[in-house]
């Protein structure tokens, strides 16, 4: 009954699968997978041998006591309206879903609940997972479900009124940087003769040894930025341009992310 079990077996939940096995950290006779797709359930089995394969949704919720629910926020609901009658209330709900509140899911299961949000470089176990308590989470259970999440990479709590602009910041970032890294990429690319491939290679490499060399120093990036960009140099010019433009930008980035994360799962 200690099992940890995992609905969803999508990009999210065999990423989560995958990592909390591949670290040691459970082993697979102690978690239990449910998806809606046989193929998913077989690719899930054929991975793990000896891992647990709930028929059901509520065969599942049954076997754990820790049920991360990793599907869509539209479904989240569907989801613990099936299982909460098979329930007996000491099990502790772990929520991936975006625009799902502690008060909704806490109106829906009144045991322990929490929401947790990772991020896609946990495949490679780097990044930052959120992780925000409901009011009946225990101290042991908050430990246990931070140990876990902490086998894929960094875990910091965060109060659920911060948790939109910090996800846009640790789980929408990646997808943000890869933009941006494409794009100036690409500028560079279409300025000279050098081909697409390696501007792109180049601009990867700089920005993982950039990150690498900030948390590694501990310097504010205003720092370094005054280290690169001498008076009067290339550097300069550049970074003159972003400062002109991109608050503006991002201003309008995150408000426009900022209401959408309050629309989804409505």
């Amino acid at each position: 009954m200690d099992r940890v079990g995992i609905i969803g077996y999508g990009h999210m939940g065999s990423m989560l699968t995958n990592g909390f096995l591949a670290s040691g950290t459970l082993s697979p006779d102690e978690v239990v997978v449910a998806s809606r797709s046989q193929e998913s359930r077989d690719a899930c089995a054929a991975a793990w041998p000896g891992i647990g394969i709930a028929a059901s949704n509520r065969e599942l919720a049954r076997r754990c006591r820790l049920i991360i629910l990793a599907v869509r926020p539209q479904e989240t609901r569907g989801v613990l309206d099936e299982i909460v009658s098979v329930m007996d209330g000491d099990e502790h709900i772990v929520s991936l879903a975006a625009g799902i509140s502690l008060g909704d899911l806490e109106g829906l299961f009144t045991g322990s609940v929490t929401r947790v949000v990772p991020t896609v470089t946990s495949a490679v176990g780097q990044g930052t997972t959120l992780v925000c308590h409901g009011r009946q989470v225990g101290m042991h259970d908050a430990l246990r479900v931070e140990g876990l999440f902490s086998s894929i990479g960094n875990v910091v709590p965060v109060d659920e009124m911060n948790l939109p602009a910090a996800t846009l910041l640790s789980s929408c970032g990646p997808g943000l940087l890869a933009a941006i890294v494409e794009e100036l990429a690409g500028a560079a690319a279409r300025a000279s003769g050098l081909p697409p491939d390696r501007a792109l290679v180049l601009a990867t490499e700089m920005v993982a040894a950039t990150a690498a060399y900030l948390r590694e120093t501990g310097e504010a990036p205003r720092d370094l930025v005054e280290e690169v960009a001498t008076s009067g140099g290339v550097t300069e010019v550049g970074v003159k341009g972003l400062r002109e433009r991109l608050p503006g930008v991002f201003d309008g980035t995150v408000a426009a992310m900022l209401e959408r994360y309050g629309a989804v799962g409505k």
